[in-house]
């Protein structure tokens, strides 16, 4: 009887704990309807609509991750694609009106989206899509230029991790 309250206790953090992990709500801009995706232009070619990996259970991990980022109220798809490609950078994309994130490969844990999925426009030019909210429209350097010869990086399924570690966590606490 001693230990009830102690299994309580940890059977409530455990729970509070996993709940923490589900919750997660963001508040995007307007959409916009007469925004299109750019094809692109001489060096990146569109790559399609991505959806960012759960941070909460990824540990931060981005779809382009293990570059830069740029964050610019006059962002254009132009501005995106000549900040990557200055630095040398197999990917671009766009994200939540403003963001502009280069990267050597796109993650495997990011989700392959519907091209609708992006659909905020760029906030320096309202006719282009610039992703979404965790979302992101991505290009990658074309046939022949330098680095595009690594497209994703596979790596360990952290939400099966965290299930895991929960599940034992509930365990111990009911031994």
């Amino acid at each position: 009887m001693a230990h009830l309250p102690l299994r309580t206790l940890c059977l409530t953090l455990t729970l509070s704990f996993a709940a923490a992990q589900v919750a997660n709500e963001t508040i995007t801009p307007a959409t916009s309807v007469n925004a299109t995706i750019s094809a692109g232009n001489k060096q990146y070619t569109y790559y399609g609509c991505y959806g960012e990996p759960d941070s909460n259970a990824t540990q931060g991990l981005r779809a382009l991750n293990s570059g830069k980022m740029e964050s610019r109220d006059e962002m254009t798809v132009a501005t995106c694609l000549s900040y990557c490609a200055d630095g040398g950078w197999a990917f671009a994309g766009l994200e939540y009106t403003k963001e502009c994130w280069c990267a050597p490969l796109i993650t495997s844990l990011a989700m392959k989206l519907d091209d609708n999925a992006c659909d905020l426009a760029c906030q320096g030019n309202t006719s282009e899509k610039c992703g979404g909210s965790l979302k992101l429209t991505v290009y990658e350097e074309k046939s022949g230029s330098k680095g595009s010869g690594v497209k994703a990086v596979h790596q360990a399924p952290v939400g099966s991790i965290l299930a895991l570690g929960v599940a034992m966590g509930v365990l111990l606490c009911l031994a």
